[in-house]
């Protein structure tokens, strides 16, 4: 017991330094990223603000990397001191040793699921109403309900409300949509109907259209127009829209289920969010498959060069491991490939992969 401890103990110390090297590693890449896209909108405080808003974001995108670094680096210290040598030695079970990571990284998959999944979740919701204010002078309006999906547009002069009842994944084109434009002080006046609108450069391009001129003492059915094609100006981008509706990211695991239920009464994809769910949950089991590869190639006392190649071999496993799971996911999210497939098979079979090695490694 108080050699699991220890060991424990000592993974946990090393998984925490290399989160906090690589964290630190952000932050300079981070700012010198938002230096060069907003410097001529903000001053280096609101660039800095930037930055910590979308920190943990980019820190949970890079975990699966954090793991296995930890692991390679646990595991090289151990051979260097030749503790692994010394429990060989009393006759304690090498496999012993890999316990206690095991249990360390389930524990941090855990946390960053319950806790910082949700940070990331509102974090990023926050940074994009923040670089909006920047950009535009004000943050943009998104809701997406059961009633469906609805945006806010304009400028000092006009502001517009924008309902739809259906969109495509990524929000760049709108179903059965409803416009109301409003003037500076308050007063409706155009409402639009449309069978669908596509934002193109800054505009709606509107087909099959309808519109009413709202006024004080104007008859609006009489003076109604009726157009195959309409273009409205707007101050919205394709890639604003895509942030807000197509990221399941900015929802919290907690939060994500009863947005999927929203978004099916509403009559949206809910694909991308149901990978997302599955992928999140599989995730602490997929970062016990990336500690033991790391450990898979390093708990061996290698000699000259093999330590450099068993390192290298260590990484290029994890990313090859990584790649196929996000590949397996984008399979998913067009459809190809069944859900639970995609989400939970490159897991399991990643641990077994590793487990084979690590048998190999050791009684091979």
């Amino acid at each position: 017991m108080t050699l699991h401890i220890y060991f424990a103990l000592k993974y946990f110390r090393v998984t925490l330094i290399t989160l906090s090297l690589i964290s630190l590693l952000l932050i300079l890449i981070d700012l010198i990223e938002h230096s060069r896209r907003y410097s001529y909108y903000t001053d280096f405080f609101g660039i800095l603000h930037l930055t910590f808003l979308n920190l943990p974001k980019s820190i949970y995108q890079v975990i699966d990397l954090t793991m296995l670094i930890s692991s390679i680096t646990f595991f090289l210290s151990m051979t260097k001191t030749s503790e692994l040598v010394i429990v060989r030695s009393a006759g304690r079970s090498v496999y012993g040793a890999i316990f206690s990571p095991i249990i360390v990284t389930l524990v941090f998959g855990i946390f960053f699921l319950a806790v910082l999944n949700p940070l990331v979740a509102a974090t990023s919701k926050t940074y994009l109403n923040v670089k909006e204010t920047h950009i535009s002078g004000e943050k943009a309006a998104f809701s997406i309900g059961s009633e469906g999906l609805w945006l806010r547009q304009g400028n000092n002069l006009e502001q517009s409300v924008i309902r739809a009842n259906r969109a495509n994944y990524d929000g760049s084109v709108l179903y059965d949509v409803t416009i109301i434009s409003f003037a500076e002080n308050g007063s409706a006046i155009r409402r639009l109907e449309a069978e669908k609108a596509v934002i193109l450069n800054n505009s709606w391009h509107l087909s099959n259209v309808k519109l009413w001129p709202l006024g004080k003492g104007l008859s609006s059915e009489k003076n109604a127009q009726i157009n195959k094609k309409l273009t409205i100006p707007s101050n919205l981008t394709k890639e604003q829209i895509r942030e807000r509706i197509s990221d399941p990211s900015s929802v919290s695991i907690w939060n994500l289920r009863s947005h999927i239920s929203q978004l099916k009464v509403a009559g949206f994809s809910v694909l991308r969010y149901e990978v997302r769910f599955h992928s999140e949950l599989s995730h602490p089991l997929f970062l016990v498959a990336m500690m033991l590869v790391g450990c898979a190639f390093t708990m061996k006392k290698f000699i000259g060069n093999k330590k450099s190649l068993a390192i290298i071999a260590s990484i290029i496993l994890g990313f090859s491991l990584y790649y196929v799971k996000n590949f397996a996911q984008l399979l998913a999210e067009g459809g190809q490939l069944n859900l639970i497939a995609a989400t939970w098979i490159p897991s399991i079979s990643s641990i077994l992969i590793a487990l084979g090695l690590i048998l190999h490694m050791e009684d091979g």
